[in-house]
């Protein structure tokens, strides 16, 4: 007797936490059969839901991204491949996150849904989103993994048996689905249980990401200004300034004016991570987390950034090359120390005056993002009872650069488990003026378009403008680093020193500030693409001729 097969859908993920909107049902745990599910229009949301729990995942991938980078540093090696990858240990022994469920997901959605009776034009939506995501994985599988199986049907188990196609094929399937979709999606939701669900504008906005990622400049400024049109999204600017953190000894003020700029631009770019201002009109495409103290539906970030004195583990950490990075007060770059002059003025923690010269009049985003020795860090919520940022070098969950981000740790939105309830956005507007800067510059060369895009973004944190750049490779510099100080540790830094071709430049061994060596990092110019894990190697034996051109 032929045995009846019962399919089933695998609803439950490592990182559980609905990313659609607080109001969302969550999706179920367990395991249901399709013949009971597919019956309703609650079963495609719940579908749906599950497709978007792809977001957090992609937020704490990000949180970790620029630890494969110069911009930050892991010390654990159980927490993120980002260690053995910064070493040089870039082995087809290690999966570097080759992961097809939400690819999966999405494809069983696709096929599903229209086995439901509900509403076409709600169908339509969600056929929309569900195909954004998928194509939102596929761009980030191909950035790291170069040539991939185009997996667009259940059946095909992951690209088992599919050869896989060129990563510029990838590309152009990513943004035809773009161009698919972006009219099925509205610019806005009137609902708010809706809110944080797939817009035209993150279609946009990814599009110009993809279009500039693939050298596609002149594609790229226009879908970037497509998004800066419309209306729908602007920096972010906070209608409350703290001054509740004295950084008046940093600071040298020419005017009552500079002084009360200086802080209305510290408190807009700190603010724009906190929970309290979740959704503003800066966040085009985010993952979102609420309040929940056994951490199911909110974010663990704060574990991974804050030092120990505040129970956090200091997982992920800012080099010394990141913080030479930020800006001087006047625009001009910041000329470092040499090591050695850092760790004498450092004096094993008793640091003098010349040390603390580093930090002054500095970009008002180093004093938003980094805790340095020694610097005011009394704002914040925890558990320490120094007003100032002490360094306890060699102790369990201490910072073993110096430094601990504050950017991201949300100290309103932290409760007694650690657990953090801002959002992670996954695109912003300043990321788009971003892309539209660097993208216009490629194509034309310096332009007043250009410096609109990059000073918006400066003067929003109170930093002074950039004008009259004689050349577009003196431009490209500043929009760079431009990039690197704006959306440090959001992820972004593993993507640009890899497209850039400039990894070589910067994959420098990380020290302290001690000047002793901490890592060895090590680059080999097929690190720009990752090698699929061996075991998909062995599911796929025709994953083996592009393994071996990615010369693995």
């Amino acid at each position: 007797m032929k045995m009846k097969k019962i399919k089933t859908i695998v609803l439950s993920v490592s990182l559980t936490i609905v990313t659609s909107s607080c109001n969302l049902d969550r999706f179920p745990e367990d395991k249901v059969s399709e013949e009971t599910f597919w019956k309703t229009e609650k079963d495609a949301t719940l579908a749906l839901n599950g497709i978007y729990t792809y977001m957090s995942s992609a937020a704490y991938s990000s949180l970790y991204n620029d630890s494969f980078t110069d911009n930050s540093y892991a010390q654990y090696p159980w927490e993120t491949t980002a260690v053995d990858a910064s070493a040089g240990n870039i082995l087809p022994s290690i999966d570097f996150g080759y992961n097809f469920t939400t690819i999966r997901r999405a494809n069983t959605f696709l096929e599903k849904i229209d086995e439901i009776p509900m509403d076409k034009n709600l169908a339509g939506r969600y056929k929309a989103e569900a195909r954004f995501i998928r194509a939102f994985n596929y761009f980030d599988l191909s950035q790291r993994f170069g040539a991939l199986p185009l997996v667009q049907k259940t059946g095909e188990l992951d690209g088992a048996t599919l050869t896989p196609i060129s990563e510029t094929q990838i590309d152009d399937f990513v943004i035809s689905e773009l161009n698919a979709i972006e009219n099925d999606l509205p610019v806005a939701y009137s609902s708010g249980q809706d809110k944080g669900r797939i817009t035209k504008g993150a279609v946009s906005a990814f599009k110009a990401r993809v279009y500039l990622y693939t050298g596609k400049y002149k594609e790229a400024y226009e879908a970037a200004q497509l998004v800066m049109n419309s209306g729908a999204y602007d920096l972010f600017n906070t209608s409350s300034v703290d001054t509740s953190t004295n950084y008046d000894s940093f600071v040298t003020f020419t005017s009552a004016a500079d002084k009360d700029n200086f802080y209305k631009g510290l408190s807009n770019y700190q603010s724009l991570f906190w929970a309290k201002n979740n959704g503003n009109k800066e966040s085009i495409l985010e993952a979102q987390f609420v309040p929940d103290s056994k951490g199911v539906f909110s974010n663990s970030m704060a574990l991974f950034l804050l030092p120990n004195e505040e129970s956090g583990w200091s997982s992920v950490t800012p080099t010394i090359d990141l913080v030479n990075a930020y800006w001087n007060k006047d625009g001009t770059a910041f000329t470092p120390p040499s090591n050695a002059t850092r760790a004498s003025n450092y004096n094993h923690g008793n640091p003098n005056n010349a040390y603390l010269d580093e930090f002054k009049n500095r970009d008002t985003r180093l004093y938003a993002s980094i805790m340095h020795p020694n610097g005011p860090w009394s704002y914040l919520k925890g558990f320490g009872t120094s007003t100032l940022f002490k360094w306890n070098q060699g102790a369990n969950n201490t910072s073993k650069i110096g430094y601990n981000y504050k950017k991201m740790a949300d100290y309103g939105s932290l409760d007694e488990n650690l657990n953090m309830s801002n959002n992670f956005m996954l695109i912003r507007y300043a990321e788009v003026l971003l892309i539209y800067a660097e993208a216009r510059n490629e194509f034309f060369g310096p332009d007043a378009t250009i410096y609109d895009a990059l000073n918006q973004i400066r003067s929003r944190a109170g930093m002074v403008g950039v004008n009259n750049v004689q050349t577009k490779e003196t431009l490209r510099e500043i929009i760079r680093n431009e990039r690197r100080i704006e959306l440090a540790n959001e992820g972004h830094r593993f993507y640009d020193i890899r497209r850039w071709k400039i990894a070589p430049n910067v994959m420098k061994t990380v020290y302290d500030i001690t000047n002793t060596q901490v890592a060895a990092r090590v680059w080999n110019d097929k690190f720009y693409r990752f090698p699929y894990p061996q075991t998909a190697v062995d599911l796929n034996p025709k994953l083996q001729e592009a393994q071996a051109a990615k010369g693995y």
